[in-house]
């Protein structure tokens, strides 16, 4: 069968997704698709591609079937159930390095490192940064591992697996980031098949949603310079309730929402 016919065959997976794993299991670049429509793929790979557009339409994620997303201009591998980077998530990286001036010397801490692709990016724009970070998940762990060894930046990034600030005790960090889990649990049964794949410890941040922050909130004094900051992903309807659970702890915190004008990341620091 020729790559067109692949491409051409009646499914409910948009061609975008279509294209994307036919480039995958080409081995190509997803441009280049279209320079080999008339080339005859081998019956493993016609095979592989309509085992994998099943799946594509029972809502299985396509990240988890190619086994690696971008995030940054960057490649990722991911794995079922660690969080899938998605684009949101570089508003908060952008917020970090606002803060970072490329030629200081600063050590960082992430809490739910997943797949390491904060960690990593904000290593690999910021070359004098040092990193610690943790996850719940040993597997998360893991993968973040084997992330930092791609993109090289495995002797600055320190990982442990361990609860919120536990594996850091006693430390103290120029700043603290994390994409916490922010789902109220009410929503979990509503939520799409694939985007469960991804792990309640992921997604559901507990009956309110907003557990991981007030929990933050009263910890993260102790593990803050001076003059540090913390940033986090939120909800897009969490803005005013965090504003006040920081403000009650002693810091001031600024809402930054994303291009589709929904409430996405809050700054913090001491008063």
């Amino acid at each position: 069968m020729k790559v067109q016919e692949l491409l051409k065959r009646p499914s409910k997976a948009s061609l975008r997704d279509r294209e994307l794993l036919l480039a995958h299991l080409l081995k190509v670049k997803v441009g280049e698709v279209y320079l080999l429509l008339d080339r005859h793929v081998s019956k493993e790979v016609e095979e592989k591609y309509m085992r994998s557009l099943s799946l594509l339409e029972e809502g299985y994620p396509l990240q988890y079937l190619l086994g690696e997303w971008d995030f940054y201009g960057r490649t990722f591998r991911v794995k079922e159930g660690v969080l899938i980077p998605r684009p949101e998530t570089e508003l908060l990286v952008e917020k970090v390095l606002e803060k970072l001036p490329p030629d200081k010397k600063a050590v960082g801490f992430e809490i739910g490192v997943g797949t390491g692709c904060i960690s990593i990016t904000l290593l690999l724009e910021r070359p004098k940064l040092i990193m610690y970070a943790d996850d719940l998940q040993e597997k998360a762990v893991h993968l973040a591992e084997t992330n930092a060894r791609l993109h090289k930046v495995e002797d600055r990034l320190f990982l442990r697996v361990g609860d919120m600030f536990e594996p850091v005790k006693g430390m103290v960090f120029d700043f603290v980031v994390s994409n916490p889990p922010y789902i109220p649990q009410k929503e979990w049964e509503g939520l799409p098949k694939g985007v469960k794949l991804e792990g309640k410890v992921s997604l559901i941040g507990g009956e309110k949603g907003y557990e991981f922050y007030e929990r933050f909130a009263k910890e993260v004094g102790k593990f803050l310079k001076e003059d540090g900051f913390f940033a986090l992903e939120i909800g897009h309807d969490q803005g005013k309730i965090l504003e006040e659970i920081f403000s009650q702890e002693g810091f001031s915190a600024q809402i930054f929402k994303d291009y589709a004008g929904q409430d996405r990341v809050v700054l913090g620091w001491k008063r």
